[in-house]
C-alpha cells in the first residue's frame, strides 16, 4: 500500500485525492494546507490527518508519496524537502517559473535515488495517447504537422486569482498552454525554433492568450493555441489535429467551464486518404485516475517513470518559457 500525503487542499488537490481513491493499492493518508479550513475539510474527505506546516508532517507523518498540488513557485522547495527526506514525488504542472529551477529539482530527486514525475496530464488522457500510439505505430507514415488547442473562460480554481499572475504560476503560458506544447514535445521530439503572439490582457495577468507555432528537428511542425481570455458561458475546449502523411487524425472535446465532464469519451475520427473514415475509441476514464494510478504502478512494481519524468516537465517549461519571450518581443526563439 502507498502511503500518500498532498499538500495542497484545492482544486488540485481534490482532484488528486478522488483519484486516489480509486486506487486499490493507494491511500491518502495525510493532507497539508496552510488555510486549516480548507485543509481539514479535504483531509475528512479522506480520513486522513491534517497537517498546517509541511515540515511539521516530516517531522512525524510516515508516508511513501508527497503529491504536490501548490502553487508552482513553491515546487523546487517541497520537492528538495521531500528528496532529502526520501519521498517519492508526484508533482503537479508546470514543474517550475524558470529551467534553472527545474534543473535543481531534477539534481535533488537524482542525488537522493526517488521518483519523480511531473503531472503532464495528456500523457495520460485515453485520446491523447490513442493518437499517439497510432502515429507511433507508423501506420499512416510520418506525423508532419500537429494543431492542439486549450481554451476557457477564466477557470474557477485559481483562488483569489494567484493563477493569472506570472509571477506566481507563469501566466496563461506556462500554466495553460504548456499541456499541449509537452504533448508537441512527445509527438516530434526536440524543437528548433518557434515563434508566438498572442492577447496582452492585465486583468488576466499579462499574456492570457497564445499561439505558438514550432518547427521540430525531424522536420515536423505544430501550433498550439491556449488561453483564458474566452467569455460568457463558452465551455472548456480542447482541440487535436495530425496530419499524417496518408490520414488525418481529428479530436475535439468540450466540457464544462472547469472541465467537469473530462471522464467522458468523445471519438476520435481518423481520414484515411483512402476515403475511408472510422471512429478511434477510448476508455471512459479520469485522466487523473489514470496519472495517478501509473505512478504508484511503477512505484509498486520498481519501475521507471517513463512517461512525464521531471525531465519531460523541465522540457516542457523551457519551450512554454520561449514562447512566451515570443509573444512579447516578436521575435523567433531557436533552441
Amino acid at each position: 500500500m502507498q502511503k500518500v500525503v498532498i499538500v495542497g487542499a484545492g482544486f488540485m488537490g481534490e482532484t488528486h485525492g478522488s483519484a486516489y481513491k480509486m486506487i486499490e493499492n493507494a491511500k491518502v493518508v495525510a493532507v497539508v494546507d496552510g488555510v486549516e479550513a480548507k485543509g481539514k475539510k479535504l483531509a475528512s474527505e479522506f480520513g486522513a490527518k491534517y497537517y498546517d506546516d509541511f515540515d511539521k508532517l516530516l517531522e512525524s507523518e510516515d508516508f511513501d508519496i508527497l503529491d504536490i498540488c501548490t502553487p508552482t513557485g513553491t515546487h523546487p522547495t517541497l520537492v528538495k524537502k521531500a528528496a532529502e527526506a526520501k519521498k517519492n514525488i508526484l508533482c503537479e504542472k508546470p514543474l517550475a517559473l524558470s529551467v534553472e529551477k527545474a534543473d535543481q529539482m531534477i539534481a535533488d530527486v537524482e542525488k537522493n535515488n526517488v521518483a519523480a514525475m511531473v503531472g503532464q496530464t495528456l500523457r495520460f488522457w485515453p485520446e491523447y495517447v490513442n493518437v499517439k500510439k497510432l502515429i507511433d505505430s507508423g501506420k499512416y507514415g510520418n506525423p508532419l504537422h500537429a494543431t492542439c488547442a486549450r481554451l476557457c473562460v477564466p477557470p474557477d480554481w485559481y483562488e483569489g486569482k494567484w493563477g493569472y499572475s506570472e509571477e506566481n504560476s507563469g501566466g496563461a503560458v506556462l500554466d495553460l498552454s504548456i499541456h499541449d506544447l509537452d504533448y508537441l514535445l512527445w509527438i516530434f521530439g526536440e524543437p528548433a525554433f518557434l515563434k508566438a503572439q498572442g492577447i496582452f490582457n492585465p486583468a488576466l495577468g499579462g499574456l492570457s492568450h497564445v499561439a505558438t507555432s514550432i518547427e521540430f528537428k525531424n522536420g515536423g511542425s505544430g501550433v498550439a493555441e491556449g488561453g483564458w481570455n474566452f467569455m460568457g458561458e463558452f465551455p472548456f475546449t480542447m482541440l487535436l489535429r495530425v496530419i499524417c502523411e496518408t490520414a488525418v487524425i481529428d479530436w475535439d472535446f468540450r466540457a464544462g467551464k472547469n472541465i467537469e465532464q473530462r471522464d467522458k469519451v468523445e471519438s476520435v475520427t481518423i481520414y484515411e486518404e483512402s476515403g475511408h473514415t472510422y471512429k478511434l475509441e477510448s476508455e471512459q476514464k479520469d485522466p487523473y485516475y489514470l496519472e495517478c494510478k501509473y505512478f504508484v504502478d511503477c512505484l509498486d512494481k520498481n519501475l521507471p517513470i517513463e512517461r512525464a519524468s521531471f525531465t519531460d516537465g523541465r522540457n516542457a517549461v523551457k519551450v512554454a518559457l520561449a514562447a512566451r519571450e515570443s509573444a512579447k518581443t516578436r521575435k523567433i526563439i531557436e533552441f
